[in-house]
């Protein structure tokens, strides 16, 4: 009996030795659990307070954001253009609505070309359109078209040169004030020729600043757009050909205009004359009274004498 008891005792013992050395263990991995969970934030914690760099590190971090905020609001300097390739029904009511919709959006029209070969006519015109109207307009453009070949749109941001020719135009003009304080107080002409180069040369570089910022800002208020247009003309319904009728009418119209020329040229004419003829009877029509008078006196006034009394004479009298 005491045997079974011992047993009993000795399992017990040793269930109750491996649950107390279960426990450690038990409460060992949730300890790493919760040290795997929440690394990242004592990892991030020590660097912000653990060591010098990683305050630098911070200080950088929140100054970069602080300027990509700054850029971010700032108005972006970006120049559009645009390039459109599109066949067209008719080349004339296409470039109508096209200066229409660019009028409507507060744009103009810059150049403006056609041309015309054997099938068809072409025509190219660019277009100055606000940039807020920018895609607006393109879709209008787009519904005149009867088929779009190639669309081509490129954005230029300039927006870093804008800011950066804006500091070094102030800075010149600083620079500008200080030489013409400088030339108020020049004493001798040396020091007064030596300041009139400086100032002339900020003064050069200042409106060369103030052209380019002038040209990006145009450039980036107003967006360019080319359009190359074309209309295939039919071989068997050549336009502008005439009917019959309005032939009939046209030759009618030269035949008349023909016959006008001709009277109006036989006018001229006789204009042209009348200084001549004028000068000729002048001269010529005594000359011709003179010679009527001289063949009734003498019939032949040219003949000799001797012969003439022969001629008179009568055979009979010899």
């Amino acid at each position: 009996m005491w045997k079974k008891w011992w047993i009993w005792g000795v399992s017990l013992g040793l269930l109750a030795g491996c649950s107390s050395g279960g426990a450690p263990d038990q409460s060992m991995s949730s300890g790493q659990v919760e040290k795997t969970e929440f690394s990242p934030l004592s990892r991030e914690g020590s660097t912000e307070s653990g060591s010098g760099k990683g305050t630098a590190a911070s200080d950088v971090k929140k100054a970069l954001s602080k300027k990509g905020a700054a850029v971010a609001q700032e108005e972006r300097k970006v120049i559009y253009r645009a390039e459109l390739r599109m066949k067209v029904q008719n080349l004339k009511q296409a470039q109508q609505a096209m200066e229409a919709a660019a009028r409507k959006e507060g744009g103009y029209l810059v150049e403006s070309s056609q041309s015309r070969a054997e099938k068809e006519k072409t025509g190219n015109y660019v277009f100055r359109i606000p940039r807020e109207s920018f895609h607006t307009y393109l879709e209008r453009v787009e519904k005149t078209a009867q088929e779009m070949e190639s669309r081509n749109i490129t954005g230029k941001d300039v927006t870093e040169e804008y800011v950066d020719l804006e500091s070094r135009l102030k800075a010149k003009k600083a620079v500008e004030k200080r030489l013409l304080e400088m030339m108020k107080g020049a004493k001798t002409t040396e020091d007064l020729l030596k300041v009139s180069e400086q100032l002339a040369r900020v003064q050069e570089e200042i409106e060369q600043l103030q052209g380019r910022l002038k040209y990006l800002e145009n450039q980036t208020v107003y967006s360019t757009v080319t359009i190359h247009a074309r209309q295939v003309i039919a071989l068997e319904e050549p336009e502008g050909k005439p009917g019959l009728g309005e032939q009939i009418s046209l030759a009618f119209v030269q035949s008349v205009g023909w016959v006008r020329d001709f009277f109006q040229g036989l006018l001229i004419f006789g204009a042209a004359l009348l200084p001549p003829a004028a000068v000729a009877a002048v001269i010529g029509v005594p000359i011709y009274i003179w010679v009527r008078r001289r063949k009734k006196e003498d019939p032949d006034p040219w003949k000799p004498s001797g012969n003439r009394e022969e001629e008179g004479e009568n055979p009979e009298d010899r």
